[in-house]
Formats: structure tokens, sequence, C-alpha cells
């Protein structure tokens, strides 16, 4: 069990080991050994690879020495029952004193190995770690001193607040000393604790009993050990004499078996130095023909000058350019071959690729007997194996089509862009022509529409045939204003001046109302409407706007119909509205789909069927900004369907916020 506070033991203070010093505070001097290099307890197992006597006293042979010295402890192995009945010895003094951690630790310089290591709990040893003799461990002291040591709080003491066992959370420490019978130190054995602790003084009696029987079991182990090494000696001996009598019989042969094979491995050495020169030789052609047929195949011109600017190497497109043999051209200079403005440009560019000791891209103009080329060059410094340039590369690809190329695409493309600024002014005169006209064509129009409203109240005094031409002028009035309120339609959307002005619409009876204003149409084109609309769908919409999306769908099915039925839906589906007008008419190409709601876009010839082409364009622009979408479904000559979905409620905030004119002017919207 732990031992309390009152067990009067200083912390890092040295307890007298009881079983060898009856009476006495502390070990003789004798017994005290210089500083040793002491590590954690860290890593694997292993021997030094020399022999030599450390600061404990171990020590270590060569592997070479084919034999154990008497003090060579550290080759010494610890048989498996001994490992076990130390094991066991450990376990229990884990489970007797409490504590984490109890080790048997083993010196092999230059390091410190975990030889038994409890199979307790929140132990952080494991068996075989090692580590290096340098870093001042609690064993470390008990090795150095020969002594017990006892820490009962390192975090108290600064002598051992920073050692490494501290950082594995054993804070308190009890060791004794282990030697061999020569003397030598073996490790030590001790116990480790992550809380502070006394130890007291039946622990250190039982910890030093159990450092007796293991010095009591390395007596046994070395004593065989000897005897093993004996015999070791004794059949080295016999080994040896053995092997001096062959040696002096076989002295000569061996002599003459020597020479003869060194004589063999010159001629096979001089064999094989010959045979590697000639493969070298013919590799070095193989890649030099290899590269000339690469470079001589290429259509780029290559060449190599030295520093001085003398060429070393031009491919054969060098020399079908510019008319010069490979082999006059080397050793000469640019100002040899082109005009001087041209070699002064070239060697300048050489000079650049060499001073910035990198590759450089750049154009260079050649003089051809058709004309001056221009190429991409790229020029780079070749240097030696000493880093040191000794020559300038270069590549160059002639870009005189490119270059052509380049500026005929310029010219077209400044063609292109006069041509489009051309057409967007065009576009633009356009614009604000309908704009102007429309405004303008409103004020007569308007008028005109008052003087036949008023004639259609006076219309039961006249005669019928009046009464006919008056409702015939009503009709074709309206008409009137329907195209030229499209046309304010579109001169506000391109101007972004469509405003909403939302409140609840009931789309089946906004949708019942503006076919029945169509009834005269509906009877002249022959077409009747069928209804699916089984309830009122109220949501938050532009009632005008919303007025002029139905009437451009009624107006399309009564035009394209063929005098056929037409079919209205209109329903609630979940937060969505959806009016669907098909009709079972002349239906629309597929490839005009795309367009047909697009400015003065038809599904049609305009030579067979009158309008602007505005209607479904600004029917998809109001839907759109209803948030809310438009889709046409067809078939050619079996009629189409026009879907509209709209948000049953639709947030303020994202409506424009551009204020229309005044009611009554031109741009007041259709309704």
């Amino acid at each position: 069990m732990r031992t309390g506070t009152d067990d009067h033991t200083e912390p890092g203070s040295l307890v007298v080991d009881h079983a060898r010093h009856p009476g006495l505070g502390g070990p003789a001097p004798s017994e005290r050994a210089e500083s040793a290099d002491l590590g954690p307890h860290g890593a694997a197992s292993g021997c030094p690879p020399e022999q030599r006597t450390d600061d404990l006293g171990t020590t270590t042979a060569s592997p070479a020495s084919g034999r154990r010295s008497r003090s060579n402890t550290v080759a010494i192995d610890i048989p498996t029952d001994i490992a076990r009945k130390w094991q066991e010895m450990t376990d229990l003094l884990a489970e007797i004193l409490r504590v984490p951690a109890a080790l048997i630790m083993r010196v092999e310089p230059p390091e410190i190995v975990v030889c038994v290591s409890s199979e307790s709990k929140g132990n952080p040893y494991e068996p075989n770690e090692r580590a290096r003799l340098d870093t001042g461990l609690y064993c470390e002291t008990v090795m150095k001193t020969r002594t017990p040591l006892l820490v009962p709080d390192a975090l108290k003491d600064e002598q051992w607040e920073s050692s490494p066992d501290v950082k594995l959370g054993m804070i308190s420490y009890l060791g004794f000393p282990i030697a061999w019978p020569t003397g030598d130190i073996f490790g030590t054995i001790c116990v480790l604790d992550d809380r502070a602790n006394q130890y007291s003084k039946t622990y250190q009696t039982l910890v030093a009993q159990c450092r007796d029987v293991i010095e009591v079991d390395l007596k046994s182990i070395f004593a065989f050990e000897a005897r093993l090494t004996e015999e070791a000696r004794a059949k080295e001996r016999l080994e040896q004499q053995v092997a001096e009598r062959t040696a002096e019989l076989s002295h000569a042969n061996a002599q003459l078996r020597r020479k003869i094979a060194e004589h063999e491995r010159t001629e096979a050495a001089l064999r094989k130095v010959a045979e590697e020169r000639r493969r070298a030789e013919e590799a070095l052609r193989t890649s030099q023909e290899l590269l000339r047929a690469i470079i001589d195949s290429s259509t780029t011109v290559v060449s190599v000058k030295d520093i001085e600017g003398r060429y070393i190497l031009v491919n054969r497109r060098f020399e079908e350019l510019f008319g010069v043999a490979r082999e006059a051209i080397v050793g000469k200079s640019d100002y040899d071959v082109f005009s001087r403005e041209h070699a002064e440009a070239l060697c300048a560019f050489d000079q650049r690729a060499i001073l910035a000791g990198t590759a450089l891209e750049d154009e260079e103009v050649m003089p051809h007997d058709d004309g001056v080329h221009t190429y991409l060059a790229i020029k780079f410094p070749l240097r030696d194996a000493a880093g040191v340039p000794y020559a300038v590369g270069g590549i160059s690809t002639d870009i005189t089509e490119r270059k052509k190329i380049e500026a005929e695409r310029a010219l077209l493309l400044e063609e292109e862009q006069r041509a489009r600024a051309a057409a967007e002014a065009a576009v633009r005169m356009r614009d604000d022509f309908v704009s102007i006209a429309s405004h303008e064509l409103y004020t007569p129009i308007a008028g005109l529409k008052l003087a036949v409203q008023g004639l259609m109240r006076e219309a039961t005094a006249l005669p019928a045939g009046a009464q006919r031409l008056a409702g015939m002028a009503e009709r074709q009035c309206r008409r009137l204003v329907r195209l030229i309120e499209d046309l304010l339609n579109v001169a506000r959307i391109q101007a972004g001046k469509l405003e909403l002005k939302l409140e609840d619409v009931d789309l089946r009876a906004l949708s019942r109302e503006v076919v029945e204003d169509f009834d005269v149409e509906l009877k002249q084109s022959g077409s009747t409407v069928t209804w699916r609309a089984d309830a009122p769908v109220v949501g938050l919409w532009d009632r005008a706007r919303l007025e002029q999306v139905v009437t451009n769908l009624v107006l399309n099915a009564i035009k394209y119909g063929r005098g056929k039925p037409i079919e209205i839906s209109v329903a609630a589906d979940g937060e969505m509205a959806k009016l669907v007008v098909a009709d079972r008419g002349i239906g629309i190409d597929a490839s005009c789909v795309p367009y047909i709601f697009e400015r003065f876009e038809r599904g049609v010839s305009a030579q067979h069927y009158g309008g602007l082409g505005l209607g479904l364009y600004i029917s998809r622009r109001i839907v759109d900004a209803h948030g809310g979408s438009i889709r046409v479904e067809s078939e050619l000559g079996a009629g189409a369907a026009f879907i509209v979905d709209l948000p049953l409620r639709r947030r303020r905030h994202a409506l424009p916020t551009e204020v229309s004119p005044p009611a009554g002017g031109p741009d007041e919207p259709a309704g």
C-alpha cells in the first residue's frame, strides 16, 4: 500500500541499502562510480560494435574477437526461465506497492534497455525499449553512484522536475543498483508512480531483497557463461592448431593458385575494359546519329554557337534556308553569313541568353530569297560539368504565316467590331423609332377610342347596319390599341421600366373576363372554349400585366387554332398557380420553339398571319417579372399548349422600383 507523508525522507535523497550496509546512512566511497551518460527508457535492443569499458564498469567485446571476455557481461543473455521469474517478480512488486510501473533496467553502453517491465495498468514502459545514456534519468543516478535513490515528488524537486520520466507522468521513483559478480553494473530495479510517493522502509527493503534475488541469479548465469567460455576457448585452440597445420600443407599450392587466378583476372579485366570501351563508343555513335537525325528532320532551325559566337553545329533546315553547308559554316560567325544589321541582332540575343543563365524567347527576323521572315526563337546557354557556359543553343520556328494570319484576323476583328457597332446603333435607332412612334400614335388613337366608345353608347338609336359598322370600328380600334400598347411595352422593357403593381387577383376570374371580351372573335373563328377551372386561384400579381399575358395567349389560340376547340385550365399546385391555354391548330415547328419568346420572332410566315411578333416576348417578360416561367409544348399540325407557372406570393422588395408615368399618358399599362 502507499506510504503517507509520515515517512520522513527528503525529496531526491538516497535511501540506505539496509541489505548491504546495515546501520549506515549511505554507500561507501569505494562503491561510487564516475559520472555516466544515461538516457530515457526508450527504443529496441542491440549490442555495441566494439569492446570498451564505460564509466559504469561494464565491458563490451568486439564480435571479431571470436571469444567472450570474463568481464564481457553485456553480451550475456538472460535465460528464459529466469526472465519469466523476473517478470513475475516485477508484476508482484507493482501489485504490492500499487504503482503503475516496476522495471528491471539493463545497461548496454552506450544505451540503456528496459529488460523487464511489469504488466500493470498505466505502465508507459515497454520491454526492450532503448535509448542513449545521456539524459540524466533517475536510473542514471542510481548506476552512477551505485546507491539507491528515492524521489518522492519530482514536481517539487528542481533536480528532477525536467526528467524525461516526468514527461511520461512518472513523478516518484525508488531504485536500487544491480551488479554482476564481477562488480560491473547490470542496471537497476526500480518502481515509479504517477503520484507523489514516499515509499516506506518496508517497501524499500522489499525492493532491495528483489535486487538481491536478481544478483543471485546473475551470479549463477555468470558462472554458467564462464564454463561455456572456457569450453569455447579450448575448442578454439584445437581448431587453431588444425588450421595451422592445414595452412602449412596448402601454403605452396595456394600461392600458385593465387598467381594463376591473378593472371586470369588481369586478362579478364583487360577484356572487359576493351569491351566496355567498344560498347561506349558504339553507343556514343548511335546517340550522335540519332540526335543528328532528329535535328535534321526538324522543320525548325537549330544551331549551336560557342561563347565567341562561332558556329559549332547547324541542322539541315539551316542549310536549306540560308544556302550554306554545315561544313562551311563551322567556325564562322553571323557576320560571315548575314548582313551586319541581322548579325548584330542575332549576337545581341545570344549574349542576353548567356547573361540570363536560362532559356529566353523572342522574335527574330531573318533574310530569305523571298524576303524577310519572322522567327520565334528560343536561345539557351549550354554548360560544362562545372556549370560554366561554353556555348549557346538556338531553336527557331518560322512564324511568318502565323503573323500574317494574326494580322488578317485583327483586321477582320476590327471590321466585325465596326459592323457590330453599326448594327447595335441601327437596333437602338429602331427601338427609339418604335418608342417615339408608339407614343405619337397613342394620342390620336386614344381620342379615336373615346369617340368609338361614345358612338357605341348611342348605337341603339342607329339602324342595324350602322350598329354593325360601329361594332366593327370598336373591335378594330381595340386591336390597334393593343398593337400600340405592345410597342409601348417593348419600349418599357428595353428601358427597364416594367413596374408591377401587386394586388390580390383571381386568375380564374381574370381569364374568364378576357375570354368574354373576345366573344365576337371566337364566333368569327368558329372556335369554342372548354374550361377546366374548379376553384378560384388567388395570388399576389399585377392585374393589368397578367391580363396582357392571358390576352396574348387567347388571341394566339384563336388566330392559329383553325376553328378547333380551345382548352383553358387554371389550377393551384402547392405554392404555384398554373395557367394552360391549348389549341388544336397548326402547331409550331420544333426549330422555332427555342426562339418563339424573342422579340419579333414568329412561328409562322408573316405573309399568312398578321401581327408584330411581340405578344409572346412581352408575356415572357411579364411572367419573369412575377418570378414565374412560361413554356410551350407543341407538335407541328397538332396544336400548341402554352403553360404559365406563377408563384402565388412574391416578396415585394424583389420587384423593380422604377415609377410608372401618370395614368392616362402614353406609358399607361395596357388593361
